[in-house]
């Protein structure tokens, strides 16, 4: 793949903080670099930030996600971006977390375990409630999708089954 593979290519994040006056400073300007779980040509994740627990201790760096496939704790919270390539999907699966998502670019269909699908475009926001759910990108295009997971309870059902984290490899 070229360098200019959108798959590759990085984000630029812009973290600030504090000095030891209470002065706001820049704390790092840098590129994080792109994870690419299930292999060049699907898919990429760039995680930029992750905690452990909510409320934050802002002076505490953040957990480090580089080459891992990101899991938030069910106290903690992960803003990250995923890049679909085109003609691609995901695997079916669900995570124990409340997701806020971003379509930042491109297009991706969002189909859920009972069949039900809804396309999401540029600027279209979703709040996933830890729905079993799978990604398609139909298009020619590369799909960017900003995320941001806060880790949940798992789902009870009215029969006392408990619904946690699933992967389903079709």
């Amino acid at each position: 793949m070229a360098v200019s593979d959108p798959l590759l290519t990085g984000a630029r994040v812009v973290v600030t903080g504090h000095d030891d006056k209470g002065v706001s400073v820049f704390q790092s300007d840098t590129v994080h670099e792109p994870f690419l779980p299930f292999g060049p040509n699907k898919s990429s994740v760039c995680a930029f930030d992750a905690r452990e627990s909510v409320p934050v201790n802002n002076l505490e760096p953040p957990l480090d996600l580089r080459g891992k496939i990101q899991r938030v704790s069910s106290t903690g919270v992960i803003f990250s971006m995923v890049t679909i390539a085109p003609q691609r999907s995901s695997p079916l699966h669900r995570t124990v977390s409340m997701d806020y998502c971003i379509v930042m670019s491109g297009e991706l269909v969002l189909g859920l375990d009972g069949g039900d699908e809804r396309t999401l475009k540029t600027g279209d926001f979703l709040v996933q409630c830890g729905a079993n759910h799978i990604w398609h990108n139909r298009t020619d295009e590369v799909c960017r999708v900003a995320v941001i997971q806060v880790g949940s309870e798992k789902i009870k059902l009215p029969s006392g089954e408990l619904l946690g984290e699933a992967i389903v490899r079709k």
